[in-house]
């Protein structure tokens, strides 16, 4: 294959729908500002940069607003058949040099692709759950990285949705996006106005509620998650809300071997979602 030949094809076709810009363009700007996580919450626009995280937006339907991508930095097959799917699917698409690209990439190498997409947006009124579903409440996470690692987590186990309360960190943020390593694009998260309302939510789908607590007398080895199962994990430095403990709950912890008292949130997250969907599947066969 003549990779520049068949590169200056595709340009030719989508010639009309390109707009080449420099590096004062609004746009350029903007993406800094996502990229940066200093965009508004209510925009919902997220960035993602480079070939792997692209490749997991292409297997999405989200909407992607806009591409900016530079012609001198598509080196490869795999980078060209991207910005193919790309162009075909970008509501907008934006040219830059290399020295306008270099200017703001994140990544030590260029791949030449940088997109800007709508976060899906969720309501629990559309959400679909299997039977016996498994939910993993977060309240009050501070750490983006944290809740990314959880959202990876929860793709991988076939979590059907996460749900937050008292929110601290914006779903857009650049380092969820990333530590995610597209989780974010796949599992449901829905946001909760109070803790009451996720509750009575529980409640009234009869779920019964685990919460991870160090203080906790059982383990999270010695129960059967049967029927529907919500988990519901705290802040990393304040814990679970007091509401959680106000209705019937039931709490378990992780054992700890040696000097440290508690694993790192995400890290304990995955350990007690294995455990629960593991145990799930065993029971299904």
């Amino acid at each position: 294959m003549n990779q520049h030949m068949d590169l200056k094809s595709l340009l030719e076709k989508y010639k009309t729908k390109l707009q080449p810009i420099g590096g004062q363009h609004a746009k350029i700007k903007q993406i800094r500002s996502i990229l940066n996580g200093k965009n508004a919450d209510t925009e919902m626009l997220f960035a993602v940069e480079g070939i792997w995280a692209h490749q997991k937006l292409m297997e999405t339907d989200i909407e992607i607003e806009s591409l900016l991508f530079c012609p001198e930095c598509i080196y490869s097959e795999e980078a060209f058949h991207l910005v193919k799917k790309s162009l075909k699917k970008a509501k907008n698409v934006y040219v830059v040099s290399k020295k306008v690209m270099e200017r703001f990439s994140q990544g030590n190498k260029l791949d030449g692709l940088i997109s800007i997409g709508l976060f899906p947006r969720y309501n629990i009124e559309s959400l679909k759950l299997k039977k016996h579903p498994v939910v993993v409440i977060l309240d009050g996470l501070e750490q983006a990285g944290n809740i990314g690692t959880i959202l990876r987590t929860c793709d991988g186990a076939g979590v059907d949705g996460i749900f937050i309360c008292n929110k601290k960190v914006k779903l857009t943020n650049p380092k969820l996006i990333k530590a995610s390593m597209g989780g974010a694009f796949t599992v449901p998260i829905i946001e909760f106005a109070d803790v009451t309302a996720c509750i009575n939510w529980l409640r009234k789908y009869h779920f019964h509620i685990y919460l991870a607590d160090t203080r906790a007398n059982r383990t999270y080895k010695q129960y059967e998650y049967e029927g529907n199962t919500a988990l519901v994990i705290g802040s990393e430095r304040y814990g679970i809300s007091e509401e959680w403990y106000d209705c019937h709950t039931q709490q378990l912890f992780i054992p700890m071997h040696g000097l440290c008292d508690s694993l790192n949130v995400g890290t304990a997250t995955a350990v007690i979602v294995y455990e629960i969907t593991m145990k799930k599947a065993g029971s299904k066969k």
